[in-house]
C-alpha cells in the first residue's frame, strides 16, 4: 500500500478520493506521473487488485465547459466501443462515476477524469523514424475517418475558435499591447517574425481550416497516441477533449509541425535545427492511407504544417507575454523557446 505522499503535483490521498468516486476502493500500490502534456496533469495508477487506470486532473481554466466535454466523450465512446465493427484504432474506456458522470469534482474545486489503462502500451514522445511516422499518421487518419460516421448533430465546441488563425493573430497583438509581464521589449525580433509569417499565411490558414465538416482530434501529435510496447502498432488515440468539428488538414498539419524537427519543441539550438523530410513525407503518406482528402484539400497539404507551426508559435509567444498562464512550463523562457522553434520550423517548411 502506498502511504499518503506526493507524486508530481498530486497526493495519493487525492487520487484515492477520485477512484472512490468511481467506486474503486482497492488500495493504491503505484503511482507514476505521465509527462508530455501542456494542459492537464496525468498519472498512471495501479491498485492492489492489479488493475490499472490513467487519472487526469483537468485544467478547467482551459476547458471551462465540462458539460460539452462530457457530452462529446460519451458520444465518441459510443462510436468506438458500442460498434460491432472491429476497429484498427480505438480509445481508452472512460470510467463512470457513481452518478454515471465521466467527471469527478473534489471539494477543493478540482475536476478529474479516469480511464482504464491500455495495458502493454506506451506513449512515445517523438517520431524517431519514417516507419514510425507512417504508423502514427495512419492512426490519426483512421481516427478522423471513423469520426465521419458519428451519428447525430456535430460535436460541441469545447474550446471556441481553437484553430482560428486570424483570432490567434489578434490574441498575440493584444498580449503585446497589454504586456502584463513587461516582456514585450525583450521579444521584438520574435514579434516581427510572427507578424511577417502570419501575413504570409493568413490566406492559406483560412483555407486549411475551412473544411470543418466533421469531428477531428484537433491536437494530433505522437504524444496523444498509445502504441504497443512490443510490436509498435498503434493502439489508442488519447486526450480527446479537443475532439470537435474541425479540418483533417489541421490534424495532418499538427502531425507535421510536431514531428518534422530533429530537435525538442523547446530546444535552444534552433539555428542548427534540421527538418526531417523523410519523416514529413511518411506522415503525409500515412495519413492519406487512412483518410481520403478532396482534391481541393490535397492542394493545401503543403501549407498545413507551416500554418500549424505559426499558429502554435503565436500561442506560445502570447503565453510568454501573458506570464505562462496557459501552457505548463518547467523553467523561465520555455514558452519563448517553443515559439522560436515553431517560427524557425515554419520558415524551413515554406522553403519547398
Amino acid at each position: 500500500m502506498v502511504a499518503t505522499t506526493r507524486v508530481g503535483s498530486v497526493s495519493t490521498e487525492r487520487l484515492r478520493a477520485v477512484l472512490r468516486a468511481y467506486q474503486i476502493n482497492s488500495d493504491i500500490t503505484e503511482v507514476v506521473r505521465i509527462g508530455g502534456g501542456h494542459i492537464h496533469h496525468t498519472w498512471s495508477v495501479t491498485t492492489a487488485d492489479a488493475a490499472g487506470y490513467v487519472v487526469q486532473e483537468l485544467n478547467v481554466q482551459v476547458f471551462q465547459d465540462l458539460s460539452a466535454c462530457e457530452e462529446n466523450l460519451r458520444r465518441i465512446d459510443d462510436l468506438f466501443h458500442l460498434s460491432d465493427e472491429q476497429r484498427e484504432i480505438t480509445i481508452p474506456h472512460h470510467l463512470r462515476a457513481a452518478a454515471d458522470g465521466l467527471h469527478v469534482l473534489l471539494p477543493d474545486g478540482s475536476a478529474w477524469r479516469a480511464t482504464h489503462r491500455v495495458e502493454g502500451s506506451i506513449a512515445p514522445q517523438v517520431v524517431a523514424t519514417a516507419d514510425e511516422a507512417v504508423v502514427v499518421a495512419r492512426a490519426f487518419g483512421t481516427f478522423a475517418s471513423a469520426l465521419r460516421s458519428l451519428p447525430g448533430d456535430p460535436l460541441r465546441e469545447t474550446i471556441p475558435r481553437f484553430h482560428d488563425f486570424r483570432w490567434r493573430v489578434d490574441q498575440l497583438r493584444e498580449s503585446r499591447i497589454t504586456d502584463r509581464t513587461g516582456r514585450a521589449s525583450g521579444v521584438h525580433r520574435e514579434l516581427l517574425e510572427a507578424d511577417a509569417l502570419a501575413a504570409e499565411l493568413l490566406g492559406p490558414a483560412g483555407a486549411v481550416a475551412a473544411g470543418a465538416t466533421h469531428a477531428v482530434h484537433n491536437d494530433a501529435k505522437v504524444t496523444n497516441l498509445l502504441i504497443d510496447r512490443e510490436g509498435g502498432a498503434a493502439r489508442a488515440v488519447v486526450d480527446l477533449d479537443t475532439t470537435m468539428p474541425g479540418s483533417a488538414l489541421v490534424d495532418l498539419g499538427e502531425l507535421v509541425r510536431s514531428g518534422a524537427s530533429d530537435r525538442a519543441e523547446d530546444a535552444h539550438d534552433i539555428e542548427t535545427m534540421e527538418v526531417r523530410w523523410p519523416v514529413i513525407h511518411a506522415l503525409i503518406d500515412g495519413f492519406r492511407d487512412a483518410y481520403e482528402f478532396s482534391a481541393a484539400e490535397v492542394a493545401l497539404i503543403r501549407y498545413a504544417g507551416p500554418v500549424l507551426a505559426v499558429e502554435n508559435g503565436m500561442r506560445f509567444l502570447a503565453d510568454h507575454l501573458d506570464g505562462d498562464t496557459y501552457f505548463s512550463v518547467d523553467r523561465p523562457g520555455q514558452n519563448l523557446d517553443r515559439a522560436r522553434m515553431q517560427f524557425r520550423l515554419a520558415v524551413e517548411l515554406l522553403r519547398t
